[in-house]
């Protein structure tokens, strides 16, 4: 620890911090680089993302000090640590297995633009407990995905929260899985002694010291000694694969080598970027017409197309190929066989080769009629003289599906593939992956094809499909068996037709089930949807993913560790077993009228600020701007929003930063997070936000209450939210951007969940004047909800009656902000991250606006929809002992998974409207989350900062109406 941590709590609410890990993450945050003074804690502290949530700390820029989101407000949205996560090469990894190698792979992802798969590198791991719940979400085909509540999930509406979806949405899945990845050994497979012979079997000489000068260049790009390990070795196995193929290696006059590849234009491309990073320059793509005319046993074909190739000028590149054991020359006439390395291989390295040689030569998924599919087929052929050798390397082929539990025909010959070539003769040879349904699904999710995008996509659409159809067929088979048992047991065939029939289980199979019998399975219904009603109706792009409806969630206890990863790429995503998968403040309305009189039409009043004020997860607020307006409204805060009509001056200068932080720059915000913030501008959001109708029921200081314009007996509003999606996504944009920076600039992390940077960087700037904008969004969310409560009022109270409801204050939760302080007896201008944490100045400071200058800045301390809450004022003590800061409300005392079996939220409800206080909320399960009795105790929260000397109590307020999410 940099410097001292220190906790401002009485001895009963030290004994609730203690069984989580508060005071660890309060020790870390105490050894950032920076820090000065002290770390500090309120009462209403407990475990959050990195720092505590009730945190408080200064950092100095002259002393390295740095900017962390995790001390702003941020949380991870994890999944169980046995999701299997794609990576660049076919190969999968559990989730909880990254964290010993991040920062070398590169996960698939969805590049939303155009719906294609692409890959990124892993930019950092993370990790924290989950003590709470999971959602088990399990879709038609049969893919599952075990996910927190907050975990993004990839759906038609774009991404949304596990916890909001519901049965029969539609999320992205991708019918590909791979296989385990497995780190390779590091045995040598080509040296310079077994190139040099590969080199000199097709030059023939070392004339002009060629092969010192080859040696020479593999030696930079890497590729000298190649071992299993090397990095680059899986772009060759892809591209020998493709050789073997649809390509060709040759060497004009036993000189230059030079390696052809023919296929479609957009899969060349493909090759010719791996090409490039195996560090070789491959020609651009060429294209021709041409005309051919071929003989088979059937007829004699002619047909024109236009033939696309590239071609590698490199000996280095082609000799290396041939010493991997890629032939040369013309394939039908000569012995070859699959190399020896590839047999000794990592499972996942084998099916890149497998998969490039069936991207050329493999048969593409097809179906014979509606529904069945042709068996993949792979054909062979060779001179007459060769046979042998063909039937070697087919038996070679099969063996090598055996390794992934694939089964195959027999290899047989086919003397319709026969044919007169230059070279003489030949004779075809086949082999077929078994068309069983497993054994289709498991080739095609496992296997596939390389560099053959439309054979890829339509493998992947295939395992969907054959997956669903079973589903079908062994539905079938049940419902079969109940008819029969039924029967048996006397039922009258007309109670069974009705008991049974659904759409894929008329009448007509019932009836036939009962008298007929069967030995084999039932066959797909005939009013099953095709494969190609399947393509045109799911596909998703052409990256072989596909619209996959939610058939069960399932929520259940969790208490182990959760795993996320951040990819370096805008997208933001991955896939994870086969699913693509701010800144908070409070304001006080003072009123005019007696809260008898507003107790007297509660019930209507709480129903018409549900209807007028949107609230829940993923609400949409009723005020539409456009993406102009969004980026005015987040650079210059209230001001836009009282320009636009909403409140007034006075509310302004009643807002911390008079509702406006400068340096706010939309450029330094994605395009993703505008998208979130457009429609969510003026809603609450869920969780522990709300509007709350309270009674001043005590006050404490007089002289003070009244110049805050609260006064005993009335009523007044309290309004709890924040920057909703746009600020979440601002937090999690900006995650990256850290984490990189927490390396670049060899930052030791006590916590990797404290990534952060140097406060004078460009990633610190960037940071801040996004989370700027957040703020500033905050404010104008606030800003234009009490509008509306304004509004609403008028409507039940009377016309005028929100022009006497002038806003007390309004003031930040999770900031981080730019202020001078007094350390160690000197002033220092510093960085102070609250989170969950308040601004509490006392009396004098400029910061306090001019009409509360002399007495200190309100403090707005949020109770639970059952108990009490407090308006504060700043005193000395918190300038002298925590930057300035206050607690933020009551802070939460049980999980929410604890609160959700302890109570019922139709209970909560009733219990709170037996004590007179009416709740409103969008979930049962909410209310009872946001239980009274799982927060901390409110009165006690207040008196550790009353006793610390940080803020006095000026009055208490009691609910009498809650409008929750």
């Amino acid at each position: 620890m940099r410097v001292a941590a220190r906790i401002f709590a009485t001895d009963k609410m030290i004994a609730t911090m203690g069984k989580d890990r508060t005071f660890g993450q309060l020790r870390n945050v105490a050894s950032l680089p920076g820090i000065v003074g002290k770390a500090c804690l309120m009462p209403d502290g407990h475990e959050g993302y990195g720092f505590p949530i009730g945190g408080v700390a200064a950092f100095d820029p002259e002393q390295g000090g740095v900017v962390s989101p995790g001390g702003v407000g941020y949380d991870i949205n994890c999944l169980d640590g046995e999701t299997k996560v794609l990576l660049e090469h076919g190969a999968y990894v559990r989730i909880k297995d990254i964290e010993t190698d991040c920062g070398k792979s590169e996960a698939k992802f969805v590049d939303f633009k155009n719906s294609s798969l692409s890959e990124a590198k892993i930019l950092y791991f993370m990790k924290r407990e989950e003590k709470e719940s999971i959602y088990h979400i399990t879709t038609k085909t049969g893919r599952c995905i075990r996910v927190t509540g907050d975990h993004p999930v990839y759906t038609k509406e774009g991404m949304k929260k596990a916890a909001t979806l519901k049965i029969g949405e539609t999320t992205a899945s991708l019918g590909f899985e791979g296989v385990q990845y497995t780190e390779p050994s590091d045995e040598i497979l080509v040296d310079e002694k077994a190139f040099e012979a590969a080199f000199l079997s097709k030059r023939g000489s070392n004339e002009g010291h060629a092969l010192e000068q080859t040696l020479v260049q593999l030696n930079k790009t890497g590729l000298l000694p190649l071992k299993f390990s090397n990095q680059k070795l899986p772009y060759l196995a892809k591209i020998a694969g493709y050789v073997f193929g649809d390509g060709s290696i040759s060497f004009l006059k036993k000189r230059k080598g030079v390696i052809w590849f023919y296929g479609k234009e957009n899969d060349l491309e493909s090759i010719r970027a791996d090409v490039s990073k195996l560090g070789f320059t491959p020609s651009r793509v060429y294209k021709r017409t041409r005309a051919h005319k071929i003989k088979t046993h059937y007829k004699d074909y002619e047909f024109v197309h236009v033939e696309c190739s590239f071609k590698v000028s490199s000996t280095a590149l082609a000799s290396l190929l041939v010493a991997l054991g890629t032939p040369s020359g013309l394939k039908t006439a000569q012995e070859y066989s699959i190399p020896k390395w590839i047999r000794r291989a990592p499972l996942w390295m084998k099916r890149l080769f497998l998969a490039a040689f069936f991207g050329a030569e493999m048969s593409a998924p097809a179906t014979l009629n509606k529904y069945n599919f042709y068996a993949p087929t792979l054909g062979m052929n060779k001179l007459e003289t060769l046979e042998n050798n063909a039937i070697e390397f087919m038996t070679s082929i099969k063996e090598l599906l055996g390794d992934f539990g694939i089964e195959t025909s027999p290899v047989m010959r086919v003397k319709e593939y026969a044919v007169e070539g230059k070279k003489g003769k030949t004779c075809g040879y086949r082999m077929q992956v078994l068309a069983t349904p497993e054994n289709l699904t498991k080739f095609f999710e496992t296997v596939s094809y390389e560099y053959h995008s439309e054979k890829f996509k339509g493998a992947c659409l295939a395992a969907n499909y054959v997956r669903l159809k079973e589903k079908i067929k062994e539905k079938r088979l049940k419902v079969r068996g109940k008819a029969i048992a039924l029967y048996a047991n006397g039922a009258r065939p007309k109670d069974i037709y009705d008991q049974l029939s659904d759409i894929y289980t008329q009448e007509s199979f019932i009836r036939k089930s009962l008298w007929a019998k069967h030995t084999d399975e039932p066959r797909v219904a005939f009013n099953f949807m095709s494969f190609a009603e399947y393509k045109n109706g799911c596909a998703l792009g052409e990256g072989g993913l596909a619209w996959d409806e939610i058939e069960t969630i399932e929520k259940a206890p969790f208490d182990d560790f959760v795993y996320d990863i951040t990819i370096n790429d805008e997208n933001h995503n991955f896939v994870a077993d086969g699913i693509v998968v701010s800144n908070c403040g409070v304001r006080l309305i003072a009123t005019e009228l007696p809260a008898s009189e507003v107790r007297t039409k509660m019930r209507p009043l709480v129903d018409l600020l549900f209807k007028n004020v949107p609230s829940g997860v993923g609400s949409k607020g009723k005020l539409r701007v456009t993406p102009r307006e969004l980026e005015e409204a987040v650079t210059r805060g209230i001001d836009w929003a009282i320009e636009a009509g909403y409140g007034t001056r006075q509310d302004k200068e009643r807002t911390e930063e008079g509702g406006r932080m400068e340096g706010a720059d939309p450029s330094a915000v994605t395009e993703k997070a505008k998208k979130r913030g457009l429609p969510q501008f003026g809603t609450v959001g869920a969780g522990n936000h709300f509007i709350e109708i309270q009674e001043v029921q005590e006050i404490m200081l007089p002289e003070v209450a009244e110049k805050f314009g609260v006064k005993k007996g009335n009523a007044v509003i309290m309004l709890h939210c924040g920057s909703r999606g746009f600020g979440h996504q601002v937090c999690d944009d900006s995650l990256r951007d850290m984490l990189a920076a927490s390396r670049k600039y060899n930052i030791p992390l006590p916590d990797p969940e404290l990534c952060c940077a140097p406060i004078n960087t460009p990633e610190a700037d960037k940071y801040l004047k996004g989370m700027r904008c957040a703020v500033n969004y905050a404010f104008c969310n606030r800003h234009i909800m009490m509008h509306w409560v304004r509004q609403t009022f008028d409507e039940i109270f009377g016309k005028g009656t929100g022009d006497s409801m002038p806003l007390v204050y309004d003031v930040c939760h999770n900031i981080a902000k730019f202020e001078e302080h007094d350390i160690d007896g000197q002033r220092k201008k510093v960085c102070v991250h609250r989170k969950g944490a308040t601004r509490a100045f006392a009396a004098g400071r400029i910061e306090v606006p001019a009409i509360y200058r002399e007495i200190g800045q309100p403090v707005i301390i949020p109770g639970s929809m059952g108990t009490s809450s407090y308006l504060l004022v700043g005193k000395q003590g918190a300038m002298e002992n925590t930057f300035g800061s206050s607690c933020h409300g009551a802070g939460r005392a049980m999980s929410r998974k604890q609160a959700i079996h302890t109570w019922r939220g139709n209970a909560v409800a009733g219990e709170l409207e037996g004590r007179g206080i009416i709740v409103k909320s969008t979930e049962s399960d909410l209310l009872a989350e946001e239980a009274p009795g799982a927060y901390k105790d409110v009165d006690e929260v207040v008196l550790s900062v009353k006793e610390a000397g940080i803020s006095d109590i000026v009055a208490q307020l009691k609910p009498m109406g809650v409008v929750k999410g």
